[in-house]
């Protein structure tokens, strides 16, 4: 099994880190393709409508934990935001719903890049059996 796809993920991360807006597009773009790719695998054929009630389901099947959810759906809400705000500037406040879940040195717009990486990490590595047969042979 080649490993470099999270290498290419990275990649992709990186063409966009100075430019918040389309970083956080980015990073949630992947962040809901594995998010969707678990939904399939332990739900076959079980259609939902939008990212918030897959999340849902996730976490009531004990696919992701209360700590995930809640990281996913607050990344989820920032993507909203980006998406539909037309002039959308990250700031330091949008990670106040992150305030004792998170480490505060992870947190801010210094760290945004790493963090967004970590996003994508946390899912991957925690279900890599699922995840890595789907996607590690399609793009190698």
């Amino acid at each position: 099994m080649k490993s470099d796809y999270l290498l290419r993920v990275g990649e992709e991360i990186g063409i966009v880190k100075d430019n918040h807006r389309l970083l956080i597009i980015v990073a949630h773009s992947f962040v809901e393709m594995m998010v969707k790719t678990l939904i399939d695998h332990h739900n076959p054929g079980l259609k939902l409508s939008n990212h918030h009630k897959r999340l849902e389901k996730l976490r009531k099947e004990k696919v992701i934990d209360e700590f995930q959810f809640k990281l996913y759906d607050w990344f989820r809400e920032l993507r909203n935001e980006a998406v539909h705000t037309p002039i959308f500037r990250l700031q330091d406040s949008c990670f106040n719903g992150l305030i004792g879940l998170v480490r505060k040195e992870q947190l801010g717009l210094n760290n945004f890049h790493n963090f967004s990486i970590k996003l994508i990490a946390e899912l991957w590595n925690k279900n890599l059996d699922v995840l890595g047969s789907k996607y590690l042979s399609k793009y190698s």
